[in-house]
C-alpha cells in the first residue's frame, strides 16, 4: 500500500510538470560558472530583487524588466522545489551572512541546489490575455559548482585520452610544489602489478593536493576530475580514486592493454570508466540537460591580476565547456521530451569593483572571451547575450582630484583587511590582452566585503544592483508576455 501511495505521489508530480511544460508556464534557468564567479551571491540577489519587486514605488528597482516596467506584475513568491531529491538552495542563509556584522559573502557553491519562484502577472498579448487577468511562470533556478561542468569533455574522451590531455597541462602542473611529489608516487609503481587500495589511494591523495594547489593557490581553473575539488557526496569514494598516467607513452599502453585485469592499470581505465558512466553521465542526463535557459557567470578580473597562464587557462576551460550544452530552438514537444537552451547569457560579475566608464570594457573583453562559444550557441539556433552586471552591489562610485586632473574611482570596504578604500583599479583591455599587455599591466583589482545595509522600507530589495533588470528581461521576459 505504502508504495502504490508513493507511486501515485510521484505521477501526480510528473503529471503537474508535464502540465506547465505543456502550458508553457515553467523554466528551468541553470546558473553556472567557473570558481569564484560569483555565483551564490548572484542568486541571493536575484531572488532578494525579485520577492521584494511588487508595489515598488515607480518601479525603480527593475525598470528594464518590461513586465515591471508596465505595472503588470502582481507579486512573486518562493514556492515548494518540484524535486524532492536535489538539496534547496539556501537563500535565507545567504541573505543573513550578507546582511550580518560585518558583513561577509556566504559560502560558495559546492553542491547542486535548486529554488522555485511562482511570479504572477498579468497577461498582455495572446489568448491568454483574453481569458484570464491573472497567470503564473514557475521558474526553477539550478545553482550548481562550475567544477563538476569541467568533467563534461570527458564525456567524450578514453582513459587514454584524457591521460593525454593532462600530459599537455604539465607546464601548468609544474607550478605547484605538490607536482613533483605526485610524479614521484605514480613513477614507484609497476602498472602491470596487481593493484591494491591504499596504493590508488595514496597516489590520488598527491594527485588531488596538485590540482587544489592548481586553483587555489596558483589560480588556475581547468581541474580534471572536478570531483577532486569537490567531492560532495564521492568523498572517500573508490570511484575518486583514480589518477591521470602522464609517463606513459603509447609503445608502453600497448604493452599495458596485455597485462592482467587486476593490474593497476586496467584498474585505472576502470575506475575512469566508472566515474564517466556514474557521476558525469548521471549529471549530464538528470540536470545539465534539462535546462531551459543558462547564465554562465564569469570572474574577469581575477584571472587579469593573475597573469598570462591563469587568463588562458579560464578561457580554454570556457570554451571546453560550453561544447557540452545542448543548444538549440524550443518548442513545445521539445520542452516535454529532448529539452535545448533556447536561451544562453554570458554575464561578467562584480562589474562594480571597477570604475564606471571601464564598463564598457568589460563587456567589450567577455565578448571576444566567449566568441567562440557564441559562435556555436547562434549556429545551432540559441539566443545569445553577454553582459556587464553585479547582482549586490558592494562599491560606491566617486571622484578624486590627482595632478589637477580628475580620476574615477570606487570606494568600499577590501575584503582582506574589512578596512575602507578608495582607488582605480586600472584600464580593462577592451580586447584579449595582448603579450604587451601581461608585460605592463597596471590592473589591480581588490575584493570587496558587502555593503553594510540599511534598515529597508517594505516591499523595498535589500541590496543594489548593476542591470539585474536587464537580465531577467533576457531571461524570461518573453514568457511573461
Amino acid at each position: 500500500m505504502v508504495s502504490i501511495k508513493g507511486s501515485l505521489k510521484k505521477l501526480g508530480r510528473n503529471t503537474q510538470a508535464v502540465a506547465l511544460r505543456t502550458t508553457d508556464k515553467h523554466l528551468r534557468l541553470a546558473v553556472t560558472g567557473l570558481a569564484g564567479a560569483g555565483k551564490t551571491a548572484f542568486i541571493s540577489g536575484l531572488v532578494n530583487q525579485l520577492l521584494h519587486c511588487d508595489n515598488c514605488e515607480g518601479n525603480r528597482q527593475l525598470p528594464l524588466w518590461e513586465v515591471a516596467r508596465e505595472n503588470r506584475l502582481y507579486g512573486v513568491k518562493r514556492d515548494l522545489q518540484p524535486d524532492l531529491t536535489i538539496p534547496s538552495f539556501n537563500y535565507d542563509s545567504a541573505v543573513r551572512t550578507i546582511k550580518s556584522q560585518p558583513p561577509s559573502w556566504p559560502k560558495s557553491t559546492r553542491n547542486i541546489s535548486e529554488l522555485r519562484l511562482a511570479i504572477r502577472y498579468r497577461p498582455a498579448k495572446g489568448l491568454l490575455s483574453k481569458l484570464t487577468d491573472s497567470a503564473t511562470l514557475y521558474l526553477d533556478i539550478v545553482d550548481y559548482p562550475g567544477e563538476w561542468l569541467l568533467d563534461l569533455p570527458m564525456l567524450k574522451q578514453s582513459f587514454q585520452q584524457w591521460s593525454a590531455a593532462q600530459i599537455a597541462r604539465t607546464s601548468i602542473f609544474k607550478h605547484s610544489q605538490y607536482y613533483a611529489a605526485f610524479i614521484d608516487a605514480l613513477s614507484s609503481i609497476d602498472l602491470a602489478s596487481t593493484a591494491n587500495e591504499a596504493t590508488l589511494q595514496q597516489i590520488t591523495d598527491r594527485y588531488q593536493q596538485l590540482l587544489q594547489d592548481s586553483v587555489d593557490k596558483h589560480g588556475f581553473y581547468y581541474a580534471q576530475p572536478g570531483r577532486l575539488l569537490l567531492p560532495g557526496e564521492l568523498e572517500g569514494s573508490p570511484v575518486l580514486a583514480f589518477f591521470p598516467l602522464i609517463h606513459v607513452s603509447d609503445e608502453q599502453y600497448i604493452a599495458l592493454d596485455k597485462s592482467a585485469s587486476t593490474s593497476f592499470y586496467h584498474t585505472l581505465k576502470q575506475r575512469y570508466f566508472e566515474y564517466v558512466a556514474q557521476v558525469v553521465k548521471p549529471f549530464y542526463h538528470d540536470y545539465f540537460a534539462k535546462f531551459d535557459r543558462q547564465l554562465v557567470l564569469v570572474d574577469c578580473f581575477t584571472p587579469l591580476n593573475r597573469g598570462n597562464e591563469q587568463f588562458d587557462d579560464m578561457q580554454t576551460a570556457l570554451q571546453a565547456v560550453m561544447e557540452s550544452f545542448q543548444f538549440g530552438q524550443s518548442s513545445l514537444l521539445k520542452r516535454l521530451f529532448s529539452p535545448k537552451i533556447d536561451k544562453l547569457l554570458f554575464a561578467a560579475s562584480k562589474v562594480d569593483h571597477v570604475t564606471r566608464n571601464q564598463q564598457g570594457n568589460v563587456l567589450s573583453l567577455l565578448t571576444q572571451l566567449v566568441h567562440q562559444s557564441q559562435q556555436h550557441a547562434k549556429f545551432e539556433g540559441c539566443e545569445v547575450e553577454t553582459m556587464a552586471i553585479s547582482a549586490i552591489k558592494s562599491t560606491t562610485h566617486g571622484m578624486v582630484k590627482q595632478n589637477g586632473r580628475d580620476i574615477e574611482v570606487v570606494k568600499g570596504l577590501e575584503l582582506a583587511s574589512s578596512q575602507p578604500i578608495t582607488l582605480f583599479p586600472g584600464e580593462v583591455p577592451k580586447s584579449l590582452p595582448s603579450a604587451g599587455f601581461w608585460l605592463q599591466q597596471g590592473f589591480d583589482f581588490v575584493s570587496f566585503s558587502p555593503r553594510t545595509v540599511a534598515s529597508q522600507q517594505p516591499h523595498h530589495a535589500d541590496f543594489e544592483h548593476i542591470r539585474l533588470d536587464h537580465v531577467l528581461q533576457f531571461l524570461i521576459g518573453d514568457k511573461l508576455k
